[in-house]
């Protein structure tokens, strides 16, 4: 069974007989109609006004009010419902004139066979037209947010357009370039050279050469440069990241976004700033330090040397003395000897931790191999030395530098690492000197090196980067820990910090 299909209809006809028979057909062909009948312009008014209509069928004939001009009053209500003319007139020219105007139909009513398929195809186009409606007004709704949004942001939405004559224009750009670039967005679309002309010098080059790469490439453009501002002569950061699609006629354009970047960048350039000027403090602390260490060893030396020698001098004349003395007394002397030469060994051990006078007479691989064989005294590590020296200098600098480094990670392998041997080499290669100590302990946890007080790799590090150098800390829980260090030979500026060449007291 065929269900029955509800149908509202706005009937424009002067004849009874015509409507009843236009009504009949359409209840024979399943529709239960609701309709309305009006039969002039006011009515027709009213009706459309109040709404709720399927369809308008309205009569051709000349009689009464219907026909062009029905039409004309229903265009200008601007209703959208299927408009079909029903008429007894089946010239061609009629038919014509009535499409042509605007109609959605035209139905003979000798028979009215097509009736209800025009209706259908009229309903149909109707819900075509009133989706495409719809769909404009929600694309015109979004265009006007997103429009709203732009212009809202904190920076320049744009399209950048590269001709393949080489010409670059700016189909588009938010008002947010009134307040970056200092421009009317209208002004910049119609003038991208005013652009250009703001560009840093010393940038022009990378925002072009970035431009071809992102071009040629098709991939994101992402450049950070400076622009003058043409009114006041500020300097701006700007950040473009943008992606680009080429046209079907060879050319590019690229749509993205520019950004004030000026706070961070000039704060990421004061925070450079301070770590250079901490980076030099630091570096002139370790010389006061190591200047401090070498007066101080050098006064060891010079006057509590010379008096612990004299004393050794004198207690010998004594033993001397004693021998067919008192044996008490003669016990005592060689007592107080004996304690001399303890103090003077502890002066020695004093003196090579302060300045090992061998790194000043002989240089660094000779203080470090003297250096491992008194670790392997104190802790039974042991710790052999592969050496490759290729013939270059090593400032002094650089000497103690390396030398520090060094006993800093013996000291922290004897406190920490739980090992039984550290391997070491030392290369004095073309480019600079490369330091590489090893141990096969407990190995060094992430945690241990982002310690607030680990001062020893903290110095490390600051050591090294006082000569622009790397230094790579590898380790793995119970493999063992690698200090790889570099320092380049051109960057390793002596600081005429000085030699003592004997250090010993006797």
């Amino acid at each position: 069974m065929t269900a029955v299909k509800k149908l509202s209809v706005l009937l424009v006809e002067a004849s009874q007989n015509d409507a009843s028979h236009t009504l009949a057909k359409l209840k024979q062909d399943g529709y239960s109609v609701k309709h309305l009948r009006v039969k002039d312009a006011a009515s027709l008014k009213n009706a459309l006004l109040k709404g709720g209509w399927d369809v308008v069928l309205c009569s051709l004939d000349p009689s009464g009010f219907c026909g062009l001009e029905a039409l004309q009053l229903f265009q200008t209500a601007g209703s959208d419902l299927p408009f079909l003319f029903l008429s007894h007139n089946q010239s061609e020219a009629s038919i014509i004139r009535a499409i042509q105007a605007g109609a959605n139909g035209y139905i003979f009513k000798n028979g009215l066979a097509f009736l209800a398929s025009a209706i259908e195809h009229g309903l149909r186009e109707a819900k075509i037209r009133r989706e495409q409606r719809e769909a404009h007004l929600a694309l015109e709704k979004y265009q006007a947010r997103l429009h709203s949004f732009i212009s809202n942001l904190p920076c320049m939405a744009f399209q950048l357009l590269l001709e393949s004559g080489g010409m670059l224009s700016f189909p588009f750009a938010s008002e947010g370039g009134r307040s970056l670039l200092g421009f009317d967005p209208l002004d910049l679309k119609q003038n991208s050279v005013l652009f250009q002309n703001i560009l840093y010098p010393n940038d022009r080059n990378s925002f072009h050469q970035s431009m071809r790469l992102s071009a040629d490439k098709l991939t994101l453009w992402n450049w950070e440069g400076r622009v003058v501002m043409a009114q006041t002569g500020k300097i701006k950061w700007i950040n473009m990241r943008c992606t680009p699609r080429k046209l079907d006629n060879g050319d590019v354009l690229w749509e993205g976004i520019m950004t004030n970047i000026s706070q961070s960048k000039f704060a990421g350039i004061g925070l450079k700033q301070s770590q250079e000027q901490l980076r030099e403090l630091s570096s002139h602390i370790q010389d006061a330090r190591e200047q401090e260490r070498l007066k101080i060893a050098r006064d060891i030396h010079d006057d509590m040397g010379g008096i612990l020698t004299a004393i050794k001098i004198d207690t010998a004349w004594l033993n001397e003395r004693l021998l067919d003395q008192s044996p008490a007394l003669l016990e005592k002397a060689r007592g107080i000897e004996a304690l001399v030469d303890r103090c003077m060994k502890t002066a020695n051990n004093i003196l090579r931790t302060l300045r090992p006078s061998v790194l000043d007479s002989f240089g660094i691989i000779a203080a470090i191999e003297m250096e491992a064989e008194e670790f392997e005294k104190r802790t039974g590590i042991s710790c052999p030395i592969n050496q490759i020296d290729e013939g270059m200098e090593i400032s002094p600098d650089a000497s103690i530098a390396l030398f520090r480094i060094f006993q800093e990670t013996l000291t922290n392998i004897m406190k920490h690492a739980k090992a039984s041997e550290v391997t070491v080499e030392i290369a004095n290669r073309r480019k600079g000197v490369d330091l590489i100590i090893s141990d096969n302990g407990c190995g060094l946890k992430e945690v241990d090196r982002q310690k607030p007080r680990s001062f020893g790799l903290r110095g490390i590090q600051e050591r090294v980067a006082h000569f622009n150098g790397k230094v790579v800390f590898s380790s793995k829980p119970g493999k063992g820990t690698t200090v790889e260090v570099h320092i380049p030979h051109l960057l390793a500026q002596s600081a005429g910090s000085g030699a003592l060449t004997q250090q010993t007291l006797f």
